[in-house]
């Protein structure tokens, strides 16, 4: 493989690592900050899955760099719960204090989450490497599952925001 592709793959790698310490510090600071014990347990959760996507990543970079490929010897997508349901469920729903704190924060992870995702395929498509391609259309699924519930917590909220403030949907 010729310089400017191994750079061009580091760089690939590099950039995704970057995206998710982005959300891993998203999610922590906010899980140390939020008064709401649901919350706070969402968003270690969401910080936790981070944390595992930045672990996977820079394994991946530094078997490239030393191996000059990626490794996924040690991943295994399928027993991986891509989703995030088990973060957000009736119970969450009845006791999270709908604070503008939680409000934003899940906003701000809904723009991460969708600017994770779209990274993810893009590279998968624009990959030569088979591995490359395997590792982040995982990856997209699992940010996936994060978006969906977040979007379905963001809704939430928001409506129960309105409804507080007189004005209820229509």
């Amino acid at each position: 493989m010729d310089e400017a592709k191994k750079q061009k793959m580091i760089d690939v790698l590099k950039e995704a690592v970057m995206t998710e310490i982005k959300g891993h510090q998203l999610y922590t600071h906010a899980a140390e900050t939020t008064e709401d014990g649901a919350a706070r347990a969402m968003f270690e959760d969401l910080a936790k899955d981070e944390e595992q996507h930045v672990q996977i990543l820079q394994s991946q970079l530094e078997s490239y760099m030393n191996e000059g490929k990626l490794d996924l010897s040690e991943i295994h997508p399928a027993e991986v719960d891509h989703g995030a349901g088990h973060i957000i469920d009736d119970n969450f729903r009845k006791s999270v204090q709908r604070g503008a704190f939680e409000m934003a924060v899940i906003g701000i992870g809904v723009d991460l989450e969708n600017k994770a995702i779209s990274y993810y395929r893009e590279q998968a498509e624009k990959a030569e490497d088979p591995d490359l391609k395997t590792l982040f259309t995982w990856l997209s699924e699992w940010e996936v599952g994060h978006l969906e519930a977040l979007m379905e917590l963001q809704k939430f909220t928001q409506d129960e925001y309105w409804s507080n403030q007189g004005f209820s949907p229509m």
